[in-house]
């Protein structure tokens, strides 16, 4: 039996900025075909993102207010909104002194989401 393995499965690091949140190529592989991103918090105080296509940002389903735009680079992604980091930096009391911070990513492909790991996940 032969296990193959699965770039997905590998963790990648998200960095917290205080303007944005930075994929690097890992974490941001599996949000290649995401057209817009909906970025939230689980029970955990885990960020999730969970990638959007253009087909369902068009749908008018959800509210646009809480669609963000992901740049994709050839090396990295970013998510830039002063205002989100402003809201994640104080639910979360991060104490950006010294920026980046940064934790590990892992993707859910059950839920199709990625987990930055904010509890015992920091790099």
């Amino acid at each position: 039996m032969i296990k193959w393995f699965n770039v997905k499965e590998r963790s990648g690091v998200a960095s917290l900025y205080p303007n944005n949140i930075t994929l690097n190529t890992t974490a941001m592989y599996p949000l290649d075909f995401a057209y817009k991103v909906q970025v939230g918090l689980d029970d955990n105080e885990n960020i999730i993102i969970k990638p959007l296509t253009k087909d369902v940002v068009e749908s008018g389903m959800l509210d646009e207010c809480c669609l963000l735009k992901l740049e994709m680079h050839k090396s990295f992604a970013r998510i830039s909104s002063a205002l989100l980091m402003k809201q994640i930096i104080e639910v979360l009391q991060l104490k950006m002194e010294k920026p980046p911070i940064r934790f590990e990513t892992t993707w859910d492909s059950v839920e199709n989401i990625l987990i930055i790991n904010t509890k015992g996940g920091k790099k």
